[in-house]
């Protein structure tokens, strides 16, 4: 049986060894983190390791002590100044490249967890978040865990209680993450990208505004399927409008984000897996029609995809878009769509004639078909000039004329 587990006794086991793991998502512990603020002089010399998403996990845990470190495959607003004073090791990889460093590079001195109450095997769920926590914890030294009974006990990986440290059981509010409010925009975008979901396919979708948009965007289509990173507040509509196949697998992922109404339909709607299954090339290949829709902050007439920079700061990391859109790319009648809004919110184009010089996070030869609200351009197949072309008559109308002449300035140094 575990030992029990305090305010106090949390310290002196992360003081056995500098490198911790601290999930992301809905994993990360509330509990853990007052404790952690409220101790953050215990701190120095600490290096906290996870996969924590922008706007989601907000608490910079490089910033508890000038001594503490922050591993990341994401930059944010939130550790910006951090990652000044030089305390963010940030690494530019892809989810699938991330779970595969886990499980097999790094051991850890302790992983943190946040888990069900154990079933009557003895084995404590992983709830509604088990992206990459079951590549970190069989190599831990230790493993500590808030044992939280608001964690939903769902279909998916779950640690056995034998294999836990120390343990706290006690009720605290899980992350509260709500669908964005709608956005015209983005609403006309999800709109150009239905005409693109047929009946029956597998959808994959980022978080955010592009994906509630999409929800609710496809309620018609029927036996739809859902095999994503993640899944938000946006499933509980397709759940209603009868959209979803009614296999009991329709939908796989590996997070859910939202309210406390998603979590309650997690056990019974969602099968949650690692991201070894759920960003795996083979897997998402050998799924039909697996359509992956995800978003971006710009895309240049060359089909290449900026998700990352903006104004030449990184805000963001590739997650799982490379992942996914090389599945999509390998399925039978797959789809890979990148969808943007036409222009900024300050009627800035986000169709641009070439990305600054600096690191992309898609390719040219990766892009199959680019969505903004004024059209679709299916760039699979066409040469650069036809690709160019495609692309400017989906930018907003009163930036294709600059467009037109940027290219024809820039096709001749190609």
């Amino acid at each position: 049986m575990p030992r029990i587990l305090d305010a106090d006794t949390f310290f002196d086991y992360l003081a056995q060894g500098p490198e911790i793991f601290a999930p992301g998502c809905a994993g990360h512990s509330l509990l853990f983190e007052h404790w952690l603020r409220s101790g953050a002089e215990r701190c120095a010399g600490l290096r906290f390791t996870g996969v924590h998403i922008p706007t989601v996990n907000t608490f910079d845990f490089a910033g508890l002590h000038p001594q503490a470190r922050q591993r990341t495959i994401f930059l944010s607003s939130e550790l910006r100044n951090s990652w000044l004073d030089g305390r963010v090791d940030y690494l530019p990889m892809t989810y699938t490249a991330t779970w595969r460093w886990l499980r097999e590079n790094v051991a850890f001195d302790t992983v943190l967890v946040q888990v069900a109450p154990p079933d009557e095997d003895g084995n404590c769920s992983l709830g509604i978040a088990c992206d990459f926590t079951p590549a970190a914890w069989p190599r831990a030294t230790r493993i500590l865990a808030h044992i939280n009974p608001r964690m939903p006990r769902t279909r998916g990986p779950s640690i056995p209680l034998s294999r836990i440290t120390a343990a706290i059981e006690q009720d605290a509010p899980l992350l509260d993450i709500p669908d964005p409010p709608a956005d015209a925009a983005m609403e006309a975008v999800a709109a150009q990208v239905a005409t693109l979901v047929e009946d029956g396919a597998t959808l994959q979708l980022g978080l955010g505004r592009l994906q509630s948009a999409v929800l609710r965007a496809v309620r018609e289509r029927r036996n739809l399927r859902i095999h994503s990173g993640m899944v938000s507040d946006g499933l509980l509509g397709l759940l209603e409008s009868g959209a979803l196949s009614p296999a009991p697998d329709a939908v796989v992922a590996g997070v859910a984000l939202g309210t406390q109404a998603l979590y309650d339909i997690a056990p019974r709607s969602i099968s949650f897996r690692e991201v070894g299954h759920t960003h795996d090339h083979g897997v998402l290949g050998g799924i039909p029609r697996l359509t992956a829709i995800n978003s971006a902050l710009s895309v240049d007439l060359l089909g290449q995809v900026n998700g990352e920079f903006l104004s030449g700061r990184q805000l963001s990391g590739v997650g799982g878009l490379p992942d996914f859109l090389q599945g999509a790319r390998q399925s039978t009648a797959g789809r890979g769509i990148i969808a943007l809004p036409a222009s900024t919110p300050k009627g800035e184009s986000r169709i641009v004639p070439m990305l600054p010089a600096g690191p992309v996070s898609l390719a040219r030869v990766d892009a199959d078909c680019i969505v903004s609200d004024y059209g679709v351009a299916d760039v699979r197949h066409l040469d650069v000039h036809a690709r160019a072309q495609a692309l400017i008559a989906i930018a907003a109308p009163e930036h294709r004329e600059t467009l037109q002449r940027s290219w024809q300035e820039l096709s001749l140094r190609l």
